[in-house]
């Protein structure tokens, strides 16, 4: 998280959302391309130099990264990635809410928690001290936050998270997108190259939505056989849904869906 907070403050990036997971992590940022390359490399560097610091082998040498643009006129891909990025903890684990995940700068959106955690600004504590914090002589911002008790350079310090909120309007919309919007964690998911995994409730959710928007029904149950074979064959090929499970989800035959998607 200290590096996340050097990293933006040395290559200029500005930050509207991001969370690191265990494996990967997700950035949406607004920077010209070499700063923001600069950036990820930056943070591979540091990684590595603590890993090796404290006992562990470096990150693999192929761990790469993926810079997708978006078009920061469309809102609707600024929501989208949003979204996305806020989900990715809930789909790892649905214990944890988006909001309540530490790692990244979720418990932003629409949220006063920020608020009450404890912090001090970085100028109430003495050069040297901050140094042996975050291992670096990089000199943040004065004003930027820190907590004692996580060790560490808070996100609002950093983080255009008012910014997105004006991007995702209310909290009511970032809410249901959050459930609802699967259609933009599908086609983000295609984009970055990661697998696909809908639950059942999500698989749920995408049916009824598809049945009440183009089919103006409540439920699969009301569709006509050929209508709820074309819905098979949607969730088979925009949504990547196993045809057995297409066929128990919406009661189809399995060799009337095979035919229709061999």
């Amino acid at each position: 998280m200290n590096t996340v907070a050097l990293g933006q403050y040395v290559h200029k990036i500005r930050i509207l959302a991001f969370n690191l997971m265990v494996k990967h992590a997700h950035f949406l940022i607004w920077a010209a391309g070499n700063n923001a390359v600069d950036f990820f490399l930056f943070q591979k560097k540091r990684i590595n130099a603590r890993l090796i610091e404290d006992g562990f082998p470096p990150l693999p040498d192929d761990l790469g990264f993926k810079l997708i643009a978006i078009d920061t006129r469309d809102p609707y891909q600024l929501k989208n990635n949003l979204v996305y990025i806020a989900r990715n903890p809930y789909k790892a684990d649905c214990k944890v809410t988006p909001s309540g995940y530490l790692w990244g700068s979720n418990y932003l959106l629409f949220s006063n928690i920020y608020k009450v955690i404890q912090k001090k600004q970085i100028k109430d504590y003495s050069i040297d001290y901050m140094r042996g914090v975050l291992r670096s002589k990089i000199r943040l911002p004065c004003d930027y936050m820190f907590n004692d008790t996580l060790g560490m350079i808070l996100p609002e310090s950093y983080v255009s998270f008012k910014d997105a909120e004006k991007v995702l309007m209310t909290s009511w919309n970032y809410c249901s997108d959050l459930v609802k919007n699967m259609d933009a964690y599908v086609r983000i998911s295609e984009r970055i190259g990661r697998r696909i995994v809908i639950n059942d409730q999500e698989l749920d959710t995408i049916i009824y939505t598809i049945c009440k928007n183009k089919y103006n029904v409540k439920s699969y149950l009301e569709l006509s056989l050929d209508d709820r074979c074309r819905l098979g064959v949607r969730l088979f090929k925009d949504y990547h849904i196993n045809a057995k499970r297409i066929c128990r989800k919406i009661g189809i035959e399995y060799s009337v869906m095979y035919e229709l998607v061999k």
